[in-house]
């Protein structure tokens, strides 16, 4: 199975002695850099909080250091597989599946409370455009609702996440809720803030991750669409500290 980077994938693929030293490598290459970003991007902006956009810059934070927190539960778990190469035991099978299915588990909810902060993140933009408070209750009520719904789906012992195999069904289940706030994500970037290339950049990254969770079981090589996913994170925290 292809790699998986970020986020609730299905469940977190194992690593063969097959996939070449290189390719290990350099995949984890990229996880750490991807968090070592992240990190420093939170960073960075909570040492400006205190500024003239102090509660942007507070959000934002929190959103890159729960990406960072998040992801590393399920990265850093992956780069130690990738350069340990196969589990020879039962045992060792056993403990690589309960991590990599913990760490799915507590990306898939870092990510969707992301999406929850995001519109705190636009609305304290320096220069964005203002939005009717009432509105942006509605928006966060429905949000917030969606994401408890998600949360809530991703607990339930039914997704089996600590099993090498997982739940297919389940991986639908409980992303219905997320691709409805992805969907409400782009629709106010559009039409509220006129942010275009933050609305691509949540599209692309919701469109790789739903067919890596509908398609790479069957297609191991659309793991890879991880990769741009990813990229598309960094991206939108790099739009955030280019607002600063």
């Amino acid at each position: 199975m292809g790699p998986s980077f970020a986020g609730d994938t299905g469940k977190g693929p194992e690593v063969s002695d097959s996939k070449p030293m290189g390719m290990r490598i350099g995949e984890s290459v990229f996880c750490a850099g991807y968090l070592a970003f992240a990190l420093i991007a939170g960073m960075v902006l909570a040492a400006h909080e205190s500024g003239e956009a102090g509660g942007f810059c507070s959000t934002c934070a929190a959103m890159a250091l729960l990406l960072c927190f998040g992801d590393a539960f399920h990265l850093i778990p992956r780069i130690l597989i990738n350069l340990r190469g196969d589990a020879h035991s039962a045992l060792q099978k056993q403990r690589r599946a309960f991590w990599l299915g913990l760490g799915s588990l507590i990306s898939s909810i870092t990510m969707t409370v992301f999406y929850v902060l995001l519109p705190d993140a636009m609305r304290q933009m320096p220069g964005a455009p203002t939005v009717a408070a009432s509105s942006l209750q509605v928006l966060h009520v429905v949000l917030i609702v969606l994401a408890v719904v998600r949360i809530i789906l991703c607990l339930l012992p039914q997704n089996r996440w600590f099993d090498a195999r997982g739940d297919a069904r389940w991986g639908m289940y409980r992303n219905v809720p997320f691709l409805a706030m992805g969907a409400i994500t782009i629709w106010y970037l559009v039409a509220w803030y006129g942010a275009w290339l933050m609305a691509v950049l949540v599209f692309v990254s919701f469109v790789c991750y739903l067919l890596v969770v509908l398609l790479a079981r069957k297609y191991p090589a659309v793991g890879m669409l991880m990769i741009p996913k990813t990229i598309c994170y960094i991206w939108m925290i790099a739009l955030f500290l280019a607002a600063l």
